[in-house]
Parts: structure tokens; C-alpha cells; sequence
């Protein structure tokens, strides 16, 4: 049995820097994913279909063959899937630092999981019945919201990323449409008054991305193995989960550049024998929502060495098919996601010309621009 992994290092395609004329990925020295592209075969892939936010939960989903038109209700319920909540509606929750109306940071300085379990309790003993936060790891949480809504209550609702308001107005982009954004406003409002009680880091809570928990189909069911889903973040173990797939929790992840990498290609190395793992890392991502692009070029060098080198060192490149591609771009100068095709790579089959793993390289590649929706089917062809 042919053994798959596919590695997504979220957001690491970028733009050019106009100081120097290369993306951070083309400033990293990055030997072991150039080593899978010459050795394999490249192309780009359109991960975003046309309409939809180029958000991580669209992007993996599509990558992983999940048409997010007929599938997709929002992140929040995706998390929720992860920590098996049981509930009617769930939003992603951020624990976030405003200052003077204009949203400072999205990730509530960087709250330790300690501190925010203490935050996510204080919240739960303000709300009422039918409202419950439900912490996760960091300033990333659940809102979990089992009360009676129409549908159309909660389709209309209307919430922005708070990545993608830094620097910004909280006022312009407030939930609103109907009732259950009037819900969302009040416990705005309350953790307004609870967070400055508990911590100094983060003051306010920021819902976005809900939704109806869905219903994936089995991964298994189309490509004949369950999978394994190894990942620092709820939403990929949520998506692995509706879609049946193991999920691998690693001990010591922070979801950014200081992570446990040996701990997670450890992981992956050791589920390799049930036939394909997924290893998603977040940690070069973040560096793109920072506006930072030297540390964007260092998150992508340690992702080559300590990820792609230690994998590549511990496998039989014979018995082994890799797919490599980031979900999307987060480019330093946005600090946010674009819908835009990213760069990928299949090593243990045909080769092409491309030498080296860049978004301009990958353009030359054999395969073209290729619908992501297509790419496990590329993958297990």
C-alpha cells in the first residue's frame, strides 16, 4: 500500500516584497521542499471557489475534496465538531484587545491557555440558559448558541474576521442582520465589562463564522482509507472528524513559530502505515496575519528543516507519495487571506522541469492551475 501524506503549512504563499523583489517563501532557504519539487511534479491550485471568503475552513475543505457550496455553514461549527459540542448553532470565538474603537489585536495579545480558561469561566457565569462559551487553546474559543432561530435568522447574520480588521473600526464591522446578531452585540457588550475583571491581555470577545453544525461525506467512502488529521488547530481536527478521519492530538503545540515540530512529524511519521495523514501547521500564518515578514521567512525555514527535513530523513521516499501546498495566501502587506491559486507539489510520480517550491516556480509546473476540489483525486490517481 502506497503510503500519502499531505502536508498544508497554512498561508505560506505571499506576494512579492517590493524591497526585494521575492515573496518569503523565495527568500527562505528551503532545500528539502525544493528537493520534492524537483524531484516531483508542480502546479498551482485554486483553493477558493468563486464567492466564498478565502478562509482557512474554506480552503482546507476544498483541498480536501468538500464542496464548500453545498457543505460549507461556517467555521464556528466546524470548531464545535472538533470538541464534540453539542449544540445548534456555533461561532468561532476570539478573545481580542480593542483600544479607542479600532481593533488592536485579533489574537488577544497572544493569552496563554491558562488565562483564558479563566476568562472563558468568567464569561459562563454571566450568561444565560441556552448561551455557553467553550474554551480551546489560546485566544481561539467556541460560542455555542442552543436556542430556536429560523433559519433565515441565521443565515443573514453578518460577521467580519477579526484578522482582517486590524487597525480598523469595531463599529463598521459589528454582527448585524436580525436577532441572533442582536444576541452576538449584547455578549460583545458584557465581555466588554467581564474580561478587564480577569485579564489585562484581552477585553473584549469577537464572534464570526457561524452557523448550523453539517454533515460531511466519509472520507473513506470516496478514497478508500479514513485517514488520519494531525493538526495544532480546531478547525482542521473538526473538518477531520466530519469526515471521519482520525483525530491525532500532539502534546506541547502552540499553533505558532515556537511549536512542537519534532512532536508533530513524529506524529505524522507514526500513522504513516494506516495510508494517508494530513499535518497542517499554523504557525506561518500567523506570522503573515503579524505583517511580519522577516519572522514569515524564518516560520518557513523551520517548517523546511523541522517538518519536510525531519519527515524526509525518517521515510522511504520508494514507498511514500507527498503532496505539499499551503491553503492559501496570507500576504505580509494585507496581514489577511486573498483568494488566490497557491503554489503545490506531488512527489512519487512524474517530474517536470520545476527546480525549486516557489509561487513563480510552481507556475511553470506540468499540471497547471488546477481546480482544488480535483486535488485528492490528483493525490489518489
Amino acid at each position: 500500500m502506497v503510503q500519502r501524506l499531505l502536508l498544508i503549512p497554512d498561508g505560506m504563499a505571499d506576494w512579492k516584497n517590493p524591497k526585494t523583489g521575492k515573496t518569503p517563501l523565495e527568500e527562505a532557504d528551503t532545500p528539502n521542499m525544493d528537493f520534492l519539487a524537483k524531484e516531483g511534479a508542480c502546479g498551482t491550485a485554486k483553493t477558493v471557489p468563486k464567492g466564498y471568503p478565502p478562509g482557512s475552513d474554506v480552503a482546507n475543505m476544498t483541498i480536501l475534496g468538500i464542496d464548500v457550496r453545498k457543505y460549507y455553514t461556517g467555521r464556528g461549527p466546524i470548531e464545535a465538531l472538533a470538541r464534540g459540542i453539542d449544540t445548534r448553532i456555533a461561532f468561532r470565538c476570539n478573545l481580542v484587545y480593542v483600544e479607542n474603537g479600532i481593533m488592536v489585536d485579533y489574537s488577544g495579545n497572544r493569552i496563554g491557555d491558562e488565562e483564558a480558561r479563566r476568562v472563558i469561566e468568567a464569561l459562563n457565569s454571566e450568561v444565560d440558559e441556552g448561551v455557553r462559551f467553550h474554551c480551546g487553546r489560546s485566544y481561539r474559543h467556541v460560542l455555542a448558541i442552543d436556542r430556536e432561530f429560523e433559519e433565515d435568522e441565521v443565515k443573514k447574520v453578518k460577521t467580519t474576521p477579526p484578522h482582517d480588521i486590524t487597525g480598523k473600526k469595531i463599529d463598521d464591522y459589528l454582527p448585524e442582520g436580525g436577532k441572533l446578531a442582536e444576541l452576538l452585540n449584547e455578549l460583545i457588550d458584557l465581555s466588554k465589562t467581564v474580561l478587564p475583571e480577569v485579564t489585562d491581555r484581552a477585553n473584549m470577545i469577537w464572534p464570526w463564522s457561524g452557523g448550523r453544525i453539517p454533515k460531511f461525506p466519509r472520507f473513506a467512502d470516496r478514497f478508500g482509507v479514513r485517514g488520519v488529521m494531525i493538526s495544532e488547530v480546531d478547525l482542521l481536527q473538526g473538518i477531520g472528524r466530519a469526515l471521519g478521519m482520525k483525530v491525532v492530538e500532539v502534546d506541547g503545540v502552540t499553533g505558532y513559530v515556537d511549536t512542537n515540530y519534532r512532536g508533530l512529524a513524529k506524529a505524522a511519521l507514526r500513522h504513516l502505515k494506516e495510508g494517508f495523514v494530513v499535518l497542517h501547521l499554523e504557525g506561518i500564518d500567523e506570522a503573515g496575519h503579524e505583517g511580519n515578514y522577516e519572522l514569515k521567512v524564518e516560520a518557513i525555514e523551520l517548517y523546511d528543516e523541522k517538518i519536510v527535513g525531519y519527515i524526509l530523513d525518517r521515510v522511504d521516499l520508494e514507498e511514500v507519495s507527498i503532496m505539499l501546498l499551503p491553503d492559501h495566501p496570507t500576504p505580509v502587506a494585507v496581514r489577511t487571506h486573498v483568494a488566490e491559486p497557491v503554489p503545490f507539489l506531488l512527489y512519487g510520480g512524474k517530474k517536470d522541469g520545476v527546480k525549486e517550491f516557489t509561487e513563480r516556480s510552481c507556475r511553470k509546473g506540468m499540471f497547471g492551475e488546477v481546480n482544488g476540489l480535483k486535488l485528492m483525486n490528483l493525490f489518489f490517481s
